[in-house]
């Protein structure tokens, strides 16, 4: 039996479509981003496709016809390349090369998010390996990775498997009986052996399970019976028999309540349809996600209705696999890759199986641990003495091969040093007859030269009395352009200097629609109007969006605006903007605030509080900005800032009569009469500002003494 590497593959939903990673394989980590190659629909066609096939197995009018085998196999090709494509197709294809060069397989386990788990995954199809599902090279699971870990269960022979056979008479007979007798004649070998012990119970109700849990220890729980999927309760269930015989629905969870507390049970195997299935929004909806979730290592169920004749070739194969020792994912290939070879060729994919154990591993066998231990220790020596003799092989090879690579070097040296003494002589003769010929070349060219120095050397000065003269004429020239440039350089400075000293104009503008709705409604004592808090609120939009503008553009344009003082006001122009935004959101109740907030914590309260401390805060940092810098500052900003403060907070303070006390509900009125006034003192000086700034302008050529706003000063 080979070994399996683990190849764990998550798919997850990722912007509007999903993503597969691979989170670990022998060739590392991987990822890529698909769409699903076929709609909600699609899929929907293909399930009822394959249950109808199911239905005409089961009536035996005949075997699936070609096309539906063609038709699953498109449907695996396409969902292979759709979730292993790009990097994960080649990851994988690494991952099986390491594989084989450990003579090992790999162990492909899918972890899946609740809208995918109803995909009929089994069917996936590589045109290479053909489908996963029946390759025991890329063994495919589900599964499910839990916190706390599985570690086999030790077991002496037998296997004891407890199964239950539940046929209601409520609804359409199944036939069990024919399939226990099944079971336990491909078993009977294994039981004459004593390595399998198989019992079933006398009824299949739930209360006779009770029993023979207490009396005895079983490994494994099978289920014979119908099963169904409730798409109201959005949950699986098994049908069982009450005591008159009828249906009882037990879901997943009802049986693990039943089945919880023996360790020894590792494995269930639900032969019913659609154990499998889950709602798409959970994926321990159904029977099978239950039990695992619950604690179970390991589930086999049906994904789709499953036929008499495939559930008694399925359980027979599966349960020789696991009693021959194979892991339970390899034991669920094996069962599948017999049904197939029965005729079965769509039913295959139908038992799913639902994976804790890292390994695929559920028992272990203590009656030849030592057995394998010892054969193991017996394989590992032998290994290592072949590798050994092939090391010494190789390093032999490799001695004889330095060997004769070193007498060839030698000889390649030693015909290259008689090459080059050879070389030598012809290239000392040759630079002998070249000096010879250079020397009475060069007495030719020195006399050449000569004549040629003289010409030159009248020419250079002519040349040079002409470049002088028009080196002074350059020189003219440039004096009279130095000059030009700088007085357009001077004026454009004083020109600079006033637009750095130029406070914000359009937002300041802006700002006083809303000062003025807010200190008329606090000097009226009524609450604002809706339709003065819509004009507020667009009023604050287009200021937050002007005065942003306004300083980006002017900051795009490279004037030298980096000053604190248009800095801080833009600031503080784009915090009130922001404020007046939430002022009216508030107002206007969006989203029902006024219902969601506590009724002890008053929101305007708190907004207007935000605003004071932030103004007196502002106002505090200009005031700590050197003279020097100071003397740079835009107009009246201090004093806005100040206002602001105290206007909001006596706002603040007139708000809290929401809280009914005595106290603030005397002081509130006089408290809103104190914020409107100092609102419109805001009001004033936000209007002043800017006239402020555009007198202070720089007229005619009177500006040589004002300070260079681009060359001094502090950035902050």
């Amino acid at each position: 039996m080979r070994k399996l590497l683990d190849f764990d593959v998550v798919v997850e939903p990722y912007d509007g479509g999903y993503r597969t990673r691979v989170v670990a394989s022998p060739a590392g980590e991987a990822q890529t981003d698909f769409t699903l190659p076929f709609s909600d629909e699609g899929l929907e066609n293909l399930v009822l496709k394959v249950v109808g096939s199911i239905g005409r197995a089961r009536r035996k009018v005949r075997r699936i016809e070609p096309q539906e085998s063609r038709l699953i196999e498109d449907f695996g090709s396409q969902l292979f390349q759709a979730v292993f494509s790009g990097p994960v197709r080649e990851c994988l294809g690494r991952s099986r090369i390491a594989a084989e060069n450990k003579d090992a397989g790999l162990r492909v386990r899918l972890r899946l998010p609740g809208d995918l788990a109803n995909i009929p995954w089994e069917y996936l199809y590589d045109d290479e390996y053909g489908f996963l599902g029946l390759d025991p090279r890329t063994a495919l699971v589900r599964y499910l990775e839990m916190s706390a870990p599985v570690q086999p269960f030790p077991i002496r022979p037998p296997l004891r498997i407890l199964t239950i056979v539940s046929a209601p008479t409520d609804i359409p007979e199944i036939d069990g009986e024919k399939e226990w007798g099944k079971l336990k004649d491909e078993l009977d070998g294994l039981v004459r052996d004593g390595m399998v012990q198989l019992d079933r119970l006398e009824t299949g109700t739930l209360a006779e399970l009770l029993p023979p849990l207490r009396q005895n220890e079983y490994h494994v729980l099978h289920f014979i019976g119908h099963g169904g999927y409730d798409e109201e309760a959005h949950d699986g269930a098994l049908a069982f028999e009450d005591e008159d015989r009828n249906t009882r629905l037990v879901t997943g969870r009802d049986l693990m309540q039943m089945i919880s507390g023996h360790r020894s049970l590792r494995l269930v195997v639900l032969n019913a349809c659609e154990g499998a299935r889950s709602a798409s929004d959970d994926p321990f909806g159904g029977v099978a996600q239950a039990l695992v979730r619950r604690g179970i290592p390991a589930v086999v169920a049906m994904q789709f209705e499953i036929s008499d004749p495939a559930a008694l070739v399925f359980s027979p194969s599966f349960y020789q696999a696991i009693a021959q020792g194979r892991p339970v994912d390899v034991a669920t290939v094996e069962a599948r890759k017999t049904m197939f070879a029965r005729g079965h060729t769509v039913e295959w994919a139908t038992p799913v199986l639902y994976l804790r154990s890292q390994d695929g591993r559920v028992f272990t066998r203590r009656w030849n641990q030592e057995a394998e231990r010892k054969a193991r220790e017996e394989s590992e020596r032998q290994e290592a003495e072949r590798q050994e003799a092939e090391r010494q092989a190789r390093q032999e090879a490799e001695r004889q091969e330095a060997e004769r690579q070193e007498a060839e070097r030698k000889a390649r040296e030693e015909a290259g040093r008689r090459e080059a003494g050879q070389r030598a002589r012809e290239e000392a003769e040759r630079q002998d007859a070249e000096r010879r010929e250079a020397e009475w070349r060069s007495r030719e060219e020195a006399e050449r030269r000569e004549a040629e120095r003289r010409a030159r050397e009248e020419a250079e000065r002519r040349a040079r009395e002409e470049a002088e003269r028009r080196e002074a004429e350059r020189r003219a020239r440039e004096e009279a352009e130095r000059r030009a440039r700088e007085e357009a350089e001077r004026r454009a400075r004083e020109e600079a200097k006033w637009r750095a000293m130029l406070t914000p104009m359009i937002g300041p503008i802006v700002l006083s629609v809303p000062l003025l709705i807010l200190a008329v409604t606090l000097l009226s004592g009524k609450r604002i109007t809706a339709a003065l808090a819509w004009v507020v609120f667009a009023s604050a939009a287009l200021g937050y969006v002007v005065a942003s503008v306004e300083y980006r553009r002017r900051r795009r344009s490279g004037e030298p605006e980096f000053r604190r003082g248009i800095r801080l006001w833009t600031f503080a122009l784009e915090f009130l903007f922001a404020w007046f935004l939430i002022y009216a959101i508030i107002q206007l109740n969006f989203a029902g605030l006024h219902s969601k907030a506590p009724h002890n914590i008053p929101l305007l309260t708190i907004l207007a509080g935000v605003g004071a401390l932030f103004s007196a805060s502002l106002c505090l940092r200009v005031l700590a900005i050197d003279p020097e810098e100071r003397r740079q500052m835009r107009p009246l900003l201090p004093a806005f800032l100040a206002c602001m403060a105290v206007g909001l907070g006596a706002a603040a303070i007139g708000y809290t009569h929401s809280l009914n006390v005595d106290a603030l509900n005397k002081i509130g009125p006089n408290s809103y009469k104190i914020g409107a006034i100092f609102f419109l003192a805001a009001l004033f000086v936000n209007l002043m500002a800017p006239l402020v700034a555009l007198a202070r302008r720089p007229s005619g050529k009177n500006t040589r003494g004002m300070p260079d706003a681009g060359m001094s000063g502090k950035r902050t």
